[in-house]
């Protein structure tokens, strides 16, 4: 879905203060997802590289309600200005008031948003603004992206440098969401897993690492089977490694995908176990929003209403302890029928 001016229009109506009323959670035997726990926004510099309309935190907001789902997990796009493919003047600058601008939206939600806090960890500012980040409010956890960021694991230089990464987040009991696909070296999938599992999870043993889009970037396309198949493989086997890994579907089924993809990402699910998975719907640029994605996921991956609900239901363990303002408000019933 293209998101139109008509969504910032909007937002301007709003207070500061972008929190609503939490819809209701029908009784359903499949509930909506209680966490999105995979989804962007759009600042103002943002809106001038991807050429689209501003989406803060009061349209995401309605995007959720409209969904019926409560709580929601902002991943800073300030990785992207540090791509060098976009030479964005002052890309360090501009990845800090990235963050910034993450953490006021996350502040602005009324406790219904959490953030995470992104780099490119390649860049020698990294993990000063890494440190820097972590402080600011409502900014729990780190997004790394290694396709914008340009890491591969089978670079040796890269790999030292993320092991340095992941055991700084470690040190701050801070999160992890990667998004795992490189663009780098050759092609990617089953080496890349194994490196990721031999020598970047053994540096978080205290934190959630979630690895996004079923460790591929959209669709469930072969590469990322492969990967998938080393981590399930772990899991199985009872690694100690994988204690804290978990995954999200975000954006894993779309409207084209066959009969034959559902059953693919179905049995990766199921391998993994469906408490490991959590529900996201990126960024509503070519993806659509969250309503509509768990519709579509539901439609084309053939699970069972117990599995559907098992992941609705699924709330990440970084999220757990952590009160939402929203959880004591008064409910109302809704009635409804790029890779980042």
């Amino acid at each position: 879905m293209i998101m139109t001016p008509r969504l910032s229009i909007l937002s301007a109506l709003l207070p500061l203060a972008c929190s609503t009323i939490a819809p209701v959670v029908r009784n359903d035997a499949v509930p909506p997802p209680a966490v999105a726990a995979h989804q962007h926004l759009i600042s103002p510099q943002f809106a001038k590289i991807v050429k689209q309309p501003e989406l803060n935190c009061a349209d995401l907001l309605r995007m959720l309600d409209d969904a019926g789902i409560r709580r929601g997990v902002v991943l800073s796009v300030g990785y992207s200005f540090s791509d060098e493919r976009k030479k964005i003047p002052d890309p360090d600058r501009a990845t800090s008031d990235e963050n910034d601008w993450t953490s006021q939206q996350v502040v602005n939600s009324g406790g219904r948003l959490v953030g995470f806090c992104s780099v490119n960890p390649l860049r020698e500012s990294a993990l000063a603004e890494i440190g820097r980040c972590l402080q600011l409010p409502g900014m729990i956890g780190l997004k790394l992206h290694f396709g914008n960021s340009g890491v591969s694991l089978r670079n040796a230089s890269n790999a030292q440098r993320m092991e340095e990464v992941f055991a700084l987040a470690n040190a701050h009991r801070a999160p992890i969401v990667v998004h795992l696909r490189s663009r780098t070296g050759t092609p990617y999938g089953r080496e890349d897993a194994q490196l990721f599992l031999d020598l970047l999870l053994p540096r978080t043993p205290d934190v959630v690492v979630q690895v996004a889009h079923l460790a591929g970037t959209a669709g469930f396309p072969d590469y990322a089977e492969e990967a998938m198949d080393v981590f399930a493989t772990a899991i199985e086997r009872h690694d100690p490694r994988t204690r804290n890994l978990y995954f999200d579907q975000t954006a894993v089924a779309d409207t084209a995908s066959t009969p034959a993809d559902g059953e693919h990402i179905a049995r990766m699910i199921r391998r993994v176990g469906t408490n490991r998975v959590f529900f996201g719907s990126d960024l509503p640029i070519g993806n659509p929003p969250p309503a509509e994605a768990w519709r579509i996921f539901r439609a084309k991956v053939p699970l069972t209403a117990e599995e559907l609900r098992a992941i609705a239901l699924n709330v990440p363990p970084y999220l757990e302890g952590r009160s939402s303002e929203v959880a004591e408000a008064p409910r109302l019933v809704v009635t409804r029928s790029w890779s980042f």
